[in-house]
């Protein structure tokens, strides 16, 4: 494995750049761009709540998956107002299974916002659109190129990869210096005449031929000046200082079921993993349990169903269901902060993906989970 640390000290600057290598770069990137970018339900807009809608929900989210839920977003709030007086709970029914649930709640925060101070007209200017809530540097960069053609770089994880490796980059993309250095790289290597399409050609090039994985180097437009072709950084970079923490939780989750009826509660919209989103009755284990968990007063553990890991990117859920009933027909407790609704009730409500699953499941009376 080839040591990074040899090229300590190598770092190219923007002097080390020349005006013929950039102008080789860009054309190079947008003749492949017009001939194999893309066609993406977003794209060809200039519609700056449509290219924010899209940016958001590409974040964290695979853009195959995030296609669908593009468009039902769209069709069904087209527009900044819209967003802002929609209910909560559709809201959440609409983002549900795309996970990161705070984006959508600062999105209608946002939404609030631009009604409030710029009279529901999406701002123009950079600093008004950077001031919106959960609106960072990459997204205000994506909403300025392409809605309104300003010379604003993005960099994202594509663009950092796409960088790192054709500067044999080693500086780490996780530090504050690293960030600044490749924000500096990327307005260097900028069309400034054509923001916009340079832009979502750099994020092509990273999804579909730069990739983290056996990159297309072969099929690259810029593979000739490519400083890491043909070398072991391909698979080294781009190199990242630390490393995210992951910790294990185990939830137990109890359906208490009756007469047809079960049980649920609303988290928190202000803090933790699913703000906003429904679920059932629940304990949370640091540790894994050894024995079942002791159910609500009132209620006895009929069947004992384990759900699939589900990963987060600071966490690893183990998860059970507890299907839990009653003796006799009297009207038994329920926990504090819970509400009952109809099983067969429960597709019009948003859970977190993992019960999402369960109750789909479980209520068609497949056990196969």
């Amino acid at each position: 494995m080839t040591d990074l640390s040899i090229k300590k000290g190598t770092e190219l600057t923007t002097e080390s750049i020349t005006p013929a290598e950039l102008s080789a770069f860009r054309k190079g990137l947008l003749r492949w761009y017009d001939k194999h970018g893309r066609e993406l339900p977003w794209r060809g807009t200039r519609d700056p709540y449509r290219i924010w809608v899209s940016e958001i929900i590409l974040q964290q989210t695979q853009t195959v998956q995030g296609w669908d839920y593009y468009l039902r977003f769209v069709d069904r709030l087209p527009d900044v107002k819209s967003l802002a007086e929609v209910p909560e709970d559709e809201l959440m029914l609409l983002w549900q299974g795309l996970g990161y649930y705070s984006r959508a709640h600062n999105m209608q925060h946002a939404a609030r916002q631009i009604m409030e101070e710029h009279g529901g007209t999406f701002p123009r200017e950079e600093q008004e659109v950077a001031a919106l809530k959960g609106v960072g540097p990459y997204t205000t960069a994506a909403i300025m190129s392409i809605a309104y053609d300003y010379p604003l770089a993005v960099v994202d994880g594509n663009v950092y990869r796409v960088l790192s490796r054709y500067l044999a980059s080693d500086t780490p993309i996780d530090t504050t210096p690293g960030q600044r250095y490749y924000r500096t790289m990327a307005a260097l290597f900028l069309e400034e005449k054509q923001p916009g399409r340079y832009n979502q050609a750099m994020m092509d090039l990273g999804a579909m031929i730069c990739t983290p994985k056996s990159p297309l180097c072969d099929a690259c437009p810029l593979r000739y000046s490519c400083r890491s072709r043909e070398t072991e950084l391909i698979d080294l970079l781009p190199v990242k200082a630390h490393r995210t923490r992951v910790k294990e939780r185990w939830i137990e989750y109890f359906l208490l079921l009756h007469q047809g009826q079960i049980a649920i509660r609303r988290r928190d919209s202000r803090r933790g993993i699913w703000k906003g989103l429904y679920e059932l009755p629940s304990i949370v284990l640091e540790k894994k349990p050894t024995a079942l968990p002791t159910p609500p007063d009132g209620w006895e553990i009929r069947e004992t169903m384990p759900l699939p890991d589900h990963r987060l990117s600071h966490r690893l859920l183990h998860l059970r269901v507890h299907v839990c009933g009653t003796s006799g027909d009297a009207n038994p407790n329920y926990p504090d902060g819970t509400e009952q609704i109809p099983l067969s009730d429960h597709g019009t409500i948003a859970f977190p993906k993992p019960l999402r699953h369960f109750l789909d499941h479980y209520s068609a009376g497949n056990r196969l989970l």
